[in-house]
């Protein structure tokens, strides 16, 4: 089934969730703004802004990270932090990777992992929530239809039968793209 939102679409959803948990006018959510430093978001406000989201599109948001994720598929976090505590080049790479589309000026080599967190944006959250419903099943399971719409309450619908579409959940998608980056960087790797 084919995802029903546009990326901006869902951008816009993710501003009106944070606006309304923060208190902030949506116009102050701004692409490159960073919900922790630049917007004041608190631990408890991001607990209240995923619930908004699931809430909102039927859908669940990772209860993880990807850091958590890069750990248990390596066998342990050896290979994710220098000496100092701060992420490796290997973390740094798979978060970049990652569906929240960090790029090398907001992720690299030595930030601790909290840092790693206050880097998040609307547009990292709009990216990974769309990445969601990249996956969808390829037919409703109500009537094998393989069609999507957004229902008037906001949600993915089956077209053909207007049933809920159950969408991966986010920490499937997190740990489906640890995999998937850490082939890529293995792959990357010259033979030797």
């Amino acid at each position: 089934m084919r995802n029903p939102f546009a990326k901006e679409q869902i951008h816009d959803i993710v501003r009106e969730g944070l606006a309304q948990v923060l208190g902030t006018p949506v116009n102050a959510i701004t692409d490159d703004a960073t919900l922790v430093a630049d917007l004041g978001a608190e631990s408890l406000d991001l607990v209240e802004f995923r619930y908004e989201m699931e809430s909102r599109l039927g859908v669940a948001l990772p209860k993880s990270n990807v850091l958590d994720e890069l750990a248990t598929a390596l066998g342990g976090s050896e290979r994710l932090y220098d000496e100092r505590g701060g992420i490796t080049e290997l973390a740094a790479e798979v978060l970049r990777r990652s569906a929240f589309g960090y790029t090398e000026e907001q992720v690299h080599a030595g930030m601790r992992p909290y840092e790693v967190a206050a880097a998040a944006t609307s547009a990292h959250w709009a990216s990974f929530t769309h990445a969601i419903f990249d996956r969808l099943p390829e037919s409703c399971s109500e009537c094998g239809a393989g069609e999507t719409e957004i229902a008037a309450s906001g949600r993915a619908v089956c077209a053909g039968c207007g049933a809920a579409v159950e969408a991966a959940t986010g920490d499937e998608i997190l740990a489906e793209g640890v995999r998937v980056a850490l082939k890529e960087i293995e792959n990357a790797q010259p033979a030797g």
